[in-house]
């Protein structure tokens, strides 16, 4: 891994990712720590939050982190996207399952860790929502975000939360310590990264900007209190054993 500027990585060869800086960033957080679990050689540039970027966004199309690039190809920032490009690139540590019905509950639950309206997305838009009658924030605004739809993110990382702690006790039960199957897959890692969003990480382990951790700390008292232990010791062991600790932000 190597760090680079922006122009930089626009005009390098091979593998490269753009995250955030300084901020547990999930979708940049996991995708990183795959390459680094798949053994591939990469870059890092950081994408400024709530900056214009311009260099990014004129070469992406987006004005936010995660962005991936091989070689001459198109830069991708759709987690499905990237995860399907480091599965080319390192075919042989797979975190895509093979057997066809372990391989759609990985993606099913990928995507509600990661994708639209999942967990991720609902903290987000949960953190976003404004208060005491202050307008939607620009931030808030680049998201789409919607007042319906933040209205029920609470209640739906409630829900998601208690069906994954369901889908832990099951595995546990069949004698595996993953979500899916018995060897580590995506959504662990997804999972593992995500769970920052409602227990975040010691700052010696994710040390992000301190002006940004009280954000993080910040967890609704509701989702709190449906918190089960199995959600964080699952995190803690993907985190000790496959990721790289403290994180690099």
């Amino acid at each position: 891994m190597r760090h680079i500027d922006i122009k930089r990585a626009i005009a390098a060869d091979g593998l490269r990712i753009v995250i955030a800086k300084a901020m547990p960033s999930a979708w940049g957080i996991a995708a990183k720590a795959m390459m680094e679990f798949k053994g591939l050689d990469f870059s890092v540039a950081y994408h400024v939050p709530r900056g214009d970027n311009l260099d990014l966004l004129t070469w992406s199309g987006v004005n936010s982190a995660p962005v991936v690039a091989w070689n001459k190809e198109p830069p991708i920032n759709r987690w499905n996207d990237i995860l399907f490009l480091l599965e080319r690139l390192a075919p042989d540590s797979p975190l895509v399952p093979q057997a066809p019905e372990e391989r759609m509950r990985m993606l099913g639950l990928s995507h509600e860790i990661c994708g639209e309206l999942g967990f991720g997305w609902n903290r987000r838009l949960g953190m976003l929502r404004p208060t005491n009658g202050a307008a939607v924030s620009a931030f808030g605004l680049k998201y789409g975000y919607r007042d319906t739809d933040a209205k029920n993110a609470t209640p739906r990382v409630i829900a998601f939360m208690r069906e994954l702690a369901c889908v832990l006790k099951s595995q546990r039960t069949q004698g595996s310590q993953f979500l899916v199957g018995n060897s580590v897959t995506a959504a662990d890692f997804y999972w593992a990264a995500f769970s920052n969003f409602v227990v975040i990480q010691s700052a010696e382990e994710c040390p992000i900007n301190p002006a940004a951790r009280p954000m993080f700390e910040n967890t609704p008292a509701e989702i709190t209190e449906a918190i089960d232990l199995i959600l964080i010791d699952h995190r803690d062991f993907i985190m000790q054993t496959y990721y790289k600790l403290p994180l690099e932000l």
